[in-house]
C-alpha cells in the first residue's frame, strides 16, 4: 500500500515493526470510538481574524513546541495532543516555554478512559470545570503511564504550570485552520493515522482516510514546496518518523487532518501555585 502510493515518503522499520497491525490499531489507534462517538459544534473562536497567512510556518523555530514525547503503550495520544496545544498557547500568550503535565490528565479525566483513549475536549472541559482552569508542570506531575498503567488522581503537592480559560472547535475549513495556525500557533488536530506504522520521512500523499483514531499536534505548513504539506508533531518517541514529525499533504484533506481541530483558549495571566488538598482515584482504562 503505502510506498507505491506515497512517492513522496518513504517507509521502513520503526519501533511497531514487530507488532502485527491489529497490535498496532488496538494499542495506538484506541480512540477511533471516542473521535467517533464526539460531535462537537464548530465554532470560529470569538478573538479570531482572518487575516491571510505567510506561505510557510513552522512553530518549531519559533520556540513554541516542547520536544518530542512518548506515550509509550498507553492509549494517551488525546492528552499528548491537548497537551501540546496548551504548551504552545501558553508560549504565545507571553510565558517561558513550559513542559505540562499529560499524566494529570491520563489520570484525572473521568469522561474519558485514560489508556483507553479519550477525546482532547473532554481534557480542556475537565482542566476548566474540574480544575480552575489549571494545567500542572510535567516535572511536579510526570508522564508514568508508559506501560500502560493509570495511576490514581493525586493533585496534592503539584506545580501549575499554565492556565487556560476554555476551548473552541475549528470549522472543517483548511483556510481557516491553516490562518489560525499560522497567526494563533500550534493546533490539536484528530487524524486517521493508520498509513502511519512504517512510516520514515517525506510527505504523505495518499493517506488512508476513513476514520478518526489518533489525535496529533499541527505545528506548521508549507504552501511553497512543491508538494504542499502539514507539519504534525505525533507522540511516539523521536524514534519514529522524522525524529517525531511527519508530513502530509495539504490541500485534500489528507488522513481527514481537517475534520476535528481545536485549540484551548489561555489565559494571558502568569501562574502561581496554588495549594490543593484535593485526591481522587482513577481506575486504570480498558486493556
Amino acid at each position: 500500500l503505502h510506498a507505491a502510493a506515497n512517492p513522496h515518503a518513504t517507509f521502513g522499520v520503526t519501533p511497531f515493526s514487530d507488532l502485527t497491525r491489529e497490535e498496532f490499531r488496538s494499542q495506538y489507534h484506541n480512540g477511533a470510538a471516542h473521535f467517533a462517538a464526539a460531535q462537537e459544534r464548530a465554532r470560529v473562536p470569538l478573538n479570531v481574524e482572518v487575516v491571510g497567512a505567510p506561505e510557510a510556518v513552522d512553530w518549531r523555530a519559533r520556540g513554541a513546541v516542547t520536544p518530542v514525547k512518548n506515550q509509550g503503550l498507553c492509549g494517551s495520544c488525546w492528552a499528548f495532543s491537548a497537551i501540546g496545544n496548551i504548551e504552545g498557547q501558553w508560549f504565545l500568550a507571553g510565558n517561558p516555554l513550559t513542559r505540562l503535565s499529560e499524566q494529570m490528565l491520563v489520570s484525572c479525566v473521568k469522561t474519558n478512559d485514560g489508556c483507553g483513549g479519550g477525546f482532547t475536549s473532554n481534557a480542556f472541559k475537565w482542566i476548566v470545570q474540574e480544575n480552575n482552569g489549571n494545567v500542572y508542570t510535567e516535572e511536579s506531575y510526570p508522564y508514568k503511564s508508559c506501560m500502560r498503567i493509570t495511576p490514581p488522581c493525586i493533585k496534592v503537592g503539584r506545580k501549575v504550570g499554565a492556565r487556560i480559560k476554555g476551548h473552541a472547535a475549528l470549522p472543517k475549513d483548511e483556510y481557516l485552520i491553516t490562518t489560525w495556525l499560522a497567526n494563533k500557533g500550534p493546533l490539536s488536530a484528530v487524524v486517521d493515522a493508520s498509513s502511519w506504522m512504517f512510516y520514515w520521512s517525506g510527505i504523505l500523499t495518499n493517506c488512508v482516510s476513513k476514520k478518526l483514531n489518533h489525535a496529533v499536534l499541527l505545528v506548521g505548513y508549507n504552501d511553497s514546496a512543491a508538494v504542499p504539506y502539514w507539519t504534525i508533531k505525533n507522540s511516539w518517541s523521536r524514534l519514529w518518523g522524522e525524529s517525531g514529525y511527519i508530513r502530509i499533504a495539504k490541500g485534500s484533506n489528507q488522513c481527514l487532518v481537517k475534520d476535528r481541530v481545536s485549540t484551548s483558549l489561555v489565559l494571558r495571566s502568569r501562574p502561581t501555585p496554588e495549594p490543593t488538598t484535593t485526591t481522587t482515584t482513577s481506575a486504570p482504562g480498558p486493556s
